[in-house]
C-alpha cells in the first residue's frame, strides 16, 4: 500500500471544486485588470493630493498601494498556477489601508462632514472576503472588521471628537454595513447550494469518486493546458478482472465492498492533483497532471501490485488490468480516452493483471 517517500501516497484524493465554480477563472481575469488600475489610481491620488496637505496615512499608504498592486499584478500574470496568494494579499492591503484611514479620522482628525469618502470603500472588504475565503471565514472577517471600526468609533466618542453630523453619519454607516454583510451571506449561501447541486451531478454515489461527466469536463481543461504550456499529462484506465464472476458468486453487496476497497487503494497512491473517476461498473480512470508516460507506467505498476495485495473475504484474489496513455498536442478528450481504453483491452487480451501502453 502507501510507501514512504512516494510522491503519490497519503494525499487526499478529492480535488477542489475549481472546475465547477464559474468564478474561479473570472477572479484572475478581473484581477489582471483591476490591480494595474488600482496602482494607477493610487498614483493619481497621491500626485493630485500633494498640492493639498496629505494626511500621514495617505502619505504612507498611497505609494505602498501603487507598488504593491503593480507587483501583485506582475506575479499573477507571470505565475498563474502558483499565485493563489495574490488576491488575498491584495484584499489585505486594501482592508489595512481603509482601516488606517478611518482610524485616523475617528481618533485623530475627524472629518467635518461626518465621514470621508474612504468610508464608501469599506463594503469592498466584505465583497472580497466572500470571494476569496470560505463563507464562515468571510463572515467572521467581515464582522471582526466592522467590530473594529465600531470600537474605534466608541473610542473617538469618548475623546469628544464627534458632533451631531458625525453621529448621524456613523449610525447610517454601521447600519448599511451590517445590511451588506447579511445580504452577502445570503447570496453566498445560494451560490454554495448551486455548487453542491453541481457536485452531486458529478459524483458517483457508491464510491464518492467523480464520474464520467466530470472526466469529460476536466479533460477539456487539462488538454488546453497541455497545448498552451507544453506540460505532460497522462491517463490511466483501470478495469477489475473477472468482476462479474465476483458479483455472480458472492452477490452485489460483496461486489460493492470490492469497489470501495479499490477506491481506498487509489486514495493511498494518488496525489491531490490527480483526479480519479469511476467510469461505470468496475471501470475507473485516473488523470495524472504534470506526469510523463514513464512515471505514469510506474504508478500503474504500483497500483496493479496494490490491488493484488488486497484481501476482501470471501473473495479469493483480485487483479486489475490497466491501460496507460500520454496526451499528445493534437488530442481531444475522446481520442486520449480511446487510446487508454484500447491499451486496457490489449491488457485484457494478453492475459489480464497487466499494464499496457496506448
Amino acid at each position: 500500500m502507501a510507501q514512504a517517500g512516494n510522491p503519490y501516497t497519503g494525499a487526499n484524493l478529492y480535488p477542489t471544486l475549481e472546475l465547477l465554480d464559474p468564478l474561479h477563472p473570472l477572479r484572475r481575469r478581473m484581477a489582471l485588470w483591476l490591480l494595474p488600475l488600482g496602482a494607477l489610481l493610487a498614483l493619481v491620488a497621491f500626485a493630485a493630493s500633494r498640492a493639498a496637505e496629505l494626511d500621514p496615512v495617505d502619505r504612507f499608504f498611497l505609494p505602498l498601494l501603487a507598488l504593491g498592486f503593480s507587483l501583485l499584478a506582475l506575479a499573477l500574470w507571470s505565475l498563474p498556477r502558483t499565485s493563489s496568494w495574490v488576491l488575498p494579499l491584495a484584499h489585505g492591503l486594501v482592508a489595512t489601508y481603509l482601516l488606517a484611514t478611518l482610524a485616523f479620522q475617528l481618533l485623530i482628525a475627524p472629518n467635518p462632514l461626518g465621514l470621508s469618502p474612504a468610508a464608501h470603500w469599506v463594503p469592498f472588504v466584505y465583497f472580497s472576503s466572500f470571494l476569496f475565503f470560505r463563507t464562515h471565514q468571510a463572515v467572521r472577517l467581515a464582522l471582526l472588521y466592522l467590530l473594529t471600526l465600531f470600537l474605534l468609533s466608541l473610542l473617538g466618542a469618548f475623546r469628544g471628537h464627534f458632533h451631531a453630523e458625525h453621529l448621524n453619519a456613523l449610525a447610517q454607516f454601521f447600519g448599511a454595513n451590517l445590511a451588506y454583510v447579511g445580504l452577502l451571506y445570503m447570496l453566498v449561501r445560494v451560490r454554495e447550494g448551486y455548487l453542491e447541486a453541481r457536485l452531486d451531478a458529478y459524483t458517483d454515489p457508491l464510491t464518492n469518486l467523480r464520474n464520467r461527466r466530470y472526466l469529460d469536463l476536466v479533460l477539456k481543461r487539462e488538454l488546453f493546458r497541455v497545448r498552451r504550456y507544453r506540460r505532460p499529462l497522462s491517463l490511466l484506465v483501470l478495469d477489475l478482472d473477472n468482476f462479474k464472476r465476483i458479483n455472480d458468486t458472492h452477490g452485489h453487496p460483496v461486489g460493492d465492498r470490492v469497489l470501495k476497497s479499490l477506491t481506498r487503494c487509489l486514495e493511498d497512491h494518488l496525489r491531490q492533483s490527480d483526479r480519479a473517476v469511476r467510469l461505470g461498473g468496475e471501470e475507473f480512470a485516473v488523470l495524472l497532471a504534470e506526469t510523463p508516460l514513464a512515471q505514469a507506467v510506474r504508478l500503474a505498476g504500483r497500483l496493479r501490485q496494490a490491488v493484488a495485495a488486497l484481501r476482501i473475504p470471501p473473495v479469493e484474489g483480485l487483479s486489475v488490468s490497466i491501460g496507460v496513455a500520454q496526451a499528445h498536442l493534437e488530442d481531444s478528450p475522446l481520442s486520449l480516452l480511446k487510446r487508454a481504453d484500447d491499451a486496457l483491452y490489449q491488457a485484457k487480451r494478453r492475459g489480464k493483471n497487466r499494464v499496457e501502453v496506448g
